[in-house]
């Protein structure tokens, strides 16, 4: 009888100790996203944005920029509002855009690679209208 309960201990215990290392191997693949909105630029400041790569790119005249980024990679989406799209100088070169590792309900370019263009700091952004969505790939470092 005692060998019976001691089995029952032990196989008791091996499913916990592999029940808590399955979750400590999932949460190494699930992306850790975090996000934030900013009202316009004067939010959008490099100290506040230094998690994604604070992006150059965005004109004075941007407003309501969204961004979900990965907290221990380098990946990022982005949205925002502008009429003058970029900032003159950048995101001149043509570039197709990926789909991000990122996903979020406002990002709408999905599937096969969108036309778009090269940004500073590895970015590339397409424009629809006056909204431009702008990624950046996932990095293992930082």
């Amino acid at each position: 009888m005692h060998r019976i309960r001691l089995a029952g201990l032990a196989v008791a215990a091996t499913a916990a100790a592999v029940t808590l290392t399955g979750c400590s191997v999932i949460t190494a693949f699930v992306p850790h996203v975090d996000s934030a909105i900013y009202a316009d630029m004067k939010e959008f400041t490099p100290s506040a944005t230094s998690a994604f790569g604070s992006p150059t790119f965005l004109p004075d005249d941007a407003t309501i920029i969204r961004v979900d980024y990965d907290t221990q990679g380098r990946g990022a989406i982005m949205t925002y509002a502008s009429p003058t799209h970029f900032k003159a100088g950048t995101c001149d070169k043509p570039a197709k855009i990926a789909t991000p590792d990122i996903k979020d309900s406002w990002w709408p370019l999905e599937g096969t690679a969108t036309d778009g263009f090269s940004c500073p700091g590895g970015w590339t952004a397409v424009a629809i209208g006056a909204q431009v969505y702008a990624s950046i790939p996932t990095s293992p470092t930082r």
